[in-house]
């Protein structure tokens, strides 16, 4: 289930005869997988297979991406979180890894921290001694995220410390790439209002390619991924001179604290108000 997951990031449509094929099991256990995901509100059962739950998009919604390799994603927020100092100004972009930075960061003091990632911001909102700086612009429900020129000339005119970007696939000819237009010009903006930039992305992200690339190998100070990224591949982006990082996941933890429903709490504001 966790891998038919995975595929539903790049395709919209899997058949229940190729996932009995590629899995060698019954299509019987095929749809018994699929109606307990569909059940979990993680995909959309149709006839003769599944299809993502934004239907005719390649990217998949940021919830059902939180609940994917989800203790490979907290052991590089916890490493990424050590590299953070006191008193610095940092970049989260709008990715779910950022999102588990943005828990580990919590109990940090006198840290700016801008992001475009309206759920990133929410984590970090009643957090004591953390300043909170949004980028405007368009919303971009699939992510919770704002995109846009309005963010872009708010990073224009700001120096940060560090920068934590997320990825959807990696190569050292083309650097860190992204599918969306809108969420890759944001990257590009705080990649270049950064004095170092890392990035953050489970070893699923190592063997992906992706439409555009928003940050160049030799403008990057490092990655932090984990154990399972491919050790030739690791070896590579090193000798490029990239600080590569890599964490074992620990033990599996409780569920992580769910992003909150923004538009309830509008609801609950408004009644209230």
């Amino acid at each position: 289930m966790q891998h038919i997951l995975h595929l539903l990031e790049s395709r919209d449509y899997l058949p229940v005869a190729e996932l009995s094929e590629s899995f060698a099991v019954s299509e019987v256990t095929v749809r018994s997988d699929l109606t307990t995901l569909a059940k979990q509100g993680l995909v959309a059962r149709i006839r003769g297979g599944v299809r993502a739950l934004q239907l005719g998009q390649s990217e998949v919604g940021f919830d059902l991406r939180l609940r994917l390799e989800v203790e490979r994603k907290r052991a590089i927020a916890r490493a990424a979180a050590a590299m953070v100092d006191e008193g610095e100004a940092v970049v989260l972009d709008a990715s779910t890894t950022a999102y588990y930075l943005a828990l580990e960061l919590r109990s940090k003091r006198e840290l700016v921290v801008v992001t475009n990632g309206l759920l990133v911001a929410t984590a970090l909102a009643d957090a004591p001694g953390i300043t909170v700086l949004v980028t405007g612009g368009i919303l971009r429900l699939s992510a919770m995220s704002l995109v846009g020129d309005l963010g872009a000339d708010v990073l224009r005119t700001t120096r940060i410390n560090k920068g934590f970007l997320g990825a959807r696939g990696l190569s050292i000819s083309r650097g860190l790439m992204d599918l969306n237009p809108d969420e890759v010009r944001i990257k590009q903006e705080m990649a270049d209002a950064c004095e170092q930039v890392y990035g953050i992305f489970d070893g699923t992200k190592w063997h992906r390619s992706a439409l555009l690339a928003f940050v160049q190998v030799e403008d990057l100070a490092g990655i932090v991924t984990d154990s399972s990224a491919p050790v030739a591949e690791v070896e590579e982006w090193r000798a490029a001179g990239v600080d590569v990082l890599t964490v074992d996941p620990g033990p599996r933890e409780p569920p992580a604290l769910r992003p909150r429903d923004l538009r309830r709490a509008v609801r609950n504001d408004e009644d209230g108000g």
